[in-house]
């Protein structure tokens, strides 16, 4: 059930864009990441942190998307745009990034719910001398890299192929790309438009599943809903369900 067609197609117009981009580099991962777990949650504080990643001060902007159209993920593929994290000098820097996942089996009933699964991947990740301090429902999200990490290697392409292995952990996950970037504040806000978009058909999915609402006349996504195909192949699904529910 394809979705986020034009999101997609967004994102490689924006790596197009970046294609020329003098620290733009790309890595390919293989085997696992192999960085010690924080035996339960890492915490880092202030004192202890060498690179703060998405500050409420800076930009940041974070979203997850999908795909069962095959070859349209390039599978353990990480591509930084921007310096790395031993690059950054000690200071706090915009941050984007962007996971992509192609999937297959998904359906009405079960999308809603795998995205959850997929969504929480962040939250679980349990990397020594790395913090998720915060992610938003506003797309945004804020890190911390410790000095103790960052001085033993720790990397994008750690934190991207711990991603990748905690994803492909899911049966129905096929493929996982991640894109970070990093350059500037403005290269940051070009994620703006495409993560809008994702953000509003996942409302309208969470809307549809959560509270079963299908009267479209009066609902916030009405337009999203007439502007994807695969919203609206939901709907129909969804509430012949329920009328089936509730005739037997």
């Amino acid at each position: 059930m394809g979705l986020f067609g034009k999101e997609l197609k967004e994102i490689r117009a924006f790596l197009a864009g970046a294609e020329a981009h003098s620290r733009r580099r790309e890595y390919r991962h293989s085997e696992p990441a192999p960085w010690p777990r924080g035996m339960g949650g890492s915490v880092v504080l202030s004192q202890d942190t060498a690179v703060e990643l998405g500050n409420p001060r800076d930009e940041s902007c974070s979203f997850l998307m999908w795909d069962d159209g095959p070859g349209r993920v390039r599978d353990r593929v990480i591509t930084l745009i921007g310096p790395e994290l031993a690059e950054c000098g000690g200071k706090s820097m915009p941050f984007g990034k962007v996971v992509l996942a192609g999937v297959s089996g998904f359906t009405a009933e079960n999308s809603y719910d795998r995205y959850r699964e997929m969504d929480l991947v962040r939250h679980d990740l349990d990397l020594r001398g790395y913090m998720l301090r915060a992610a938003s429902q506003y797309r945004r999200e804020w890190s911390r890299v410790s000095k103790d990490a960052l001085r033993d290697g720790f990397s994008f392409q750690v934190l991207g192929g711990s991603l990748i292995d905690a994803m492909r952990r899911y049966g129905y996950v096929e493929a996982v790309e991640v894109i970070f970037v990093t350059s500037s504040p403005e290269e940051v806000r070009g994620l703006r438009p495409v993560s809008e978009g994702v953000h509003a058909i996942i409302g309208a999915m969470t809307k549809m599943v959560e509270e079963l609402d299908f009267d479209c006349g009066s609902c916030t996504y009405n337009d999203v809903c007439s502007d994807v195909a695969g919203l609206r192949t939901m709907r129909r699904q969804l509430e012949r369900k329920g009328d089936l529910r509730y005739a037997t």
